[in-house]
Parts: C-alpha cells; sequence; structure tokens
C-alpha cells in the first residue's frame, strides 16, 4: 500500500467516525466500532483525534455493563467546532447568516439588493459577515467557508453566474470577486437549489431521496433531489420550472413579465400576480396585497389568485408526473399564503397526475436561503464534515 492511500484510507476512516457521532450521538468507543466495522483501537486512536481538534466532545458515563465492567464514556459531536456563513442574494435583498454545524443560525443580516447592486455589493457584505463575526466573537479561523445562492444559472465549478434575469447578470464572476472580500472557501450556487438542499439536511425533506423544491415569488424555480442527489442538468439549468407551457392559446401570445422569464413565470409568479391586478385595478399592489384582497372576497383579486394558482398547479402536475418524489415544497413569497390556497391547488394536481404527492410549505421561513447555503457549502467542500 503506497502512503498516498494509506492517508486516504485513515481520512475516510476518520469521517465514518464523526458521521457515526453525529448520526448516533451519544454513543460509546466500542458501540462506533460495532457500527463501522473497524477496530476498537483504530477507533480510540480516531476518537482522541477527534477531541483534540474540537469536533467532538465527552459527555459523561454511559450506563454500566450487565457484568457490572466499566461505565463507557459517551462522545457527542460538536456542533461549534466550527462555522459556515451562508448568503442569499436576491432580487429584493441580501440576507446573510452564520450557522454551527447542526445549521442552526447563530446571526442574520440582511440590506436591500437594489441599493448595491451596480456597485459594492460584496463590500456591503463583508461588513455584515464582520459585524456578525465581531457580535458571535468568532475570528476568521472557525469559519470553514461560505456558501452563496443566487436566482439564476449558475456554472457551479467556476463560481459564474451564466444567467441571473432579476440581477442582470450575465456570466457574473461571483466566486472570483467574493474571493477579493473573503479568505474562506466559497461555492455559488442557484438559490432553489440550495434551498431544496437545505430542505434534505434540516427540513421537511430531511433524509428523502426524490425531492422538490419550488420557489414562487419575483420568477418561478425549482430544485431537484433525484435519488439522493442534487440534480443540474448537462448545462446547469435543470429545474428552470418557471418556463414550463401550461396553456397553449395563452402561451401563443404571451409576453414576458421581466425581460428573460418564462411562460410559467408571467402567469403564476408573485410578481405576475401583483403586476397583473395592478393593471385591472391601476395602482400598484403587491402579490401579498392580491391574496389579501382575495381573502376578502374582492371578485377581481380572485379572478387573478386562482388563475395564477391553477396555472401552478398545472405545472406541479407536470413534475409529480415526470419525477415521482416524495415530497413537492412552496417556498418563496407566495408561499406565506399557502394555507390559503393549499386545497384548491392539491386538488388539481391529483386530478391531472397518476397518483398523489405531498404537498407542503418550506421549514425555515426568512433563513431559508441562510441554511441552504450552509448546506451547499458542507455539500461540496471536501472536509471531515459530510452531509
Amino acid at each position: 500500500m503506497q502512503k498516498g492511500d494509506a492517508a486516504s484510507i485513515k481520512n475516510i476512516n476518520k469521517q465514518l467516525v464523526l458521521t457515526c457521532i453525529r448520526d448516533f450521538e451519544p454513543i460509546s468507543r466500542s458501540q462506533i466500532s460495532k457500527r463501522i466495522q473497524i477496530s476498537k483501537p483504530s477507533v480510540s486512536l480516531i476518537v482522541e483525534q477527534l477531541l483534540q481538534e474540537g469536533w467532538i466532545e465527552e459527555k459523561g458515563p454511559g450506563e454500566s455493563t450487565i457484568s457490572g465492567g466499566r461505565k463507557p464514556v459517551h462522545l457527542v459531536f460538536n456542533p461549534k467546532a466550527a462555522y459556515v456563513i451562508g448568503v442569499d442574494i436576491g432580487g429584493t435583498k441580501v440576507a446573510s447568516g452564520v450557522t454551527c454545524l447542526n445549521g442552526e443560525v447563530h446571526a442574520y443580516r440582511e440590506f436591500s439588493t437594489s441599493e448595491y447592486l451596480e456597485k459594492d455589493l460584496f463590500k456591503r457584505l463583508q461588513r455584515d459577515v464582520n459585524s456578525m463575526l465581531h457580535d458571535l466573537q468568532l475570528s476568521n479561523e472557525k469559519i470553514l467557508g461560505m456558501g452563496i445562492g443566487v436566482p439564476g444559472v449558475t456554472n457551479v465549478e467556476h463560481g459564474i453566474v451564466l444567467d441571473a434575469p432579476s440581477l442582470r447578470w450575465k456570466r457574473y464572476p461571483v466566486r472570483k470577486i467574493a474571493s477579493e472580500y473573503f479568505p474562506f472557501p466559497i461555492y455559488v450556487e442557484n438559490d432553489v437549489n440550495t434551498s431544496v438542499l437545505g430542505e434534505q439536511w434540516l427540513g421537511a425533506g430531511k433524509s428523502l431521496q426524490n425531492l422538490i423544491f419550488i420557489a414562487i415569488g419575483t420568477g418561478i424555480g425549482s430544485g431537484m433531489i433525484i435519488n439522493g442527489k442534487l440534480f443540474r442538468g448537462s448545462r446547469y439549468s435543470a429545474g428552470e420550472m418557471g418556463y414550463l407551457v401550461t396553456d397553449f392559446q395563452s402561451a401563443k401570445s404571451y409576453h414576458p413579465t421581466y425581460e428573460g422569464y418564462g411562460f410559467l413565470e408571467s402567469v403564476a409568479s408573485g410578481s405576475s400576480i401583483g403586476h397583473k391586478l395592478s393593471e385591472i385595478k391601476n395602482t400598484p399592489l403587491t402579490a401579498k396585497e392580491a391574496f389579501i384582497s382575495w381573502k376578502k372576497g374582492d371578485k377581481v383579486a380572485s379572478e387573478v389568485v386562482e388563475k395564477a394558482i391553477e396555472h401552478l398547479g398545472f405545472g406541479i402536475a407536470n413534475y409529480v408526473s415526470l419525477f415521482d418524489p416524495d415530497l413537492v415544497i412552496i417556498g418563496g413569497g407566495v408561499s406565506e399564503s399557502f394555507e390559503d390556497y393549499k386545497h384548491s391547488l392539491i386538488e388539481i394536481v391529483e386530478h391531472f397526475t397518476p397518483q398523489s404527492c405531498k404537498i407542503v410549505p418550506s421549514t425555515f421561513g426568512k433563513e431559508a436561503g441562510i441554511v441552504g447555503a450552509a448546506a451547499l457549502f458542507l455539500e461540496e467542500h471536501d472536509s471531515i464534515i459530510q452531509l
């Protein structure tokens, strides 16, 4: 066996031991040995290394054995051994947060995207990150890295946003620019992909193998976990649900609400709902206001909102029929009104699909993008911590 092979096996075993402790804590050394089929001396050696590096902690004696032998010392994972910075760059706001290794958000900041889009966006982000680290009394050495979610088609390998219409970015080198302001590893991904990773890690889709996350806000996008893995497609653009056509007649003459947006977005996104109702009532209105008016029985708002829900139902039905997911999760601004329209939506989906599929709202609220971006980093970065 060559030295490189030995080092690689040692690192794999170290990851296995740490993952076992995270998944089954509190757990003893002998229990770890049995679970992962590594000898007790090897496990003990790895455990000592993990203790010294701060990844795990000892937590009191366990139960004594039947024979009355010495009580084993239990081991637990230390989620504060290191931290990850999650960033969610949206068309409206840029949110950032610091999470521990269990995904708990310990600090949160946000600022308006439009104020800094043309200049100094990452400089402004740096200010927020430094402020959070100061408040938490964390040095850069305690930060494993940063994940960034962006509303657009993203080349993950090179950290380049190929096209993000709401930000007016084309072939924008996010990782390169962000690296000028931050000294740790950075990964960039489509924001809906980061969200589905977050939901699979800690949310409604925890541990599920086939999962669809649909974000309905300014546009409509989706992230897909297929057979346990994030599905990006051959050119990083899988899941562009906003381009689905859900009405042949309307599609002949449709005009996108925003340049570069697709058909479904033009009839069912939050921006299109607000835009259509604003045109009819001749006054500026948001999707949130449209849903409020709908609930109050406003006939015009009802027509706009119910048509949007119908189209959304058609789109989800197509997805369910194609991918047969365990679960569909609805996120984005329009998900805030999910309880008001879920029955109508589910009825449409079930009418057009071969079998039913559970549809639920997102778990995380405003922190969804932060948790998802942290999940992205842990998924992509080659470290001892594995999702």
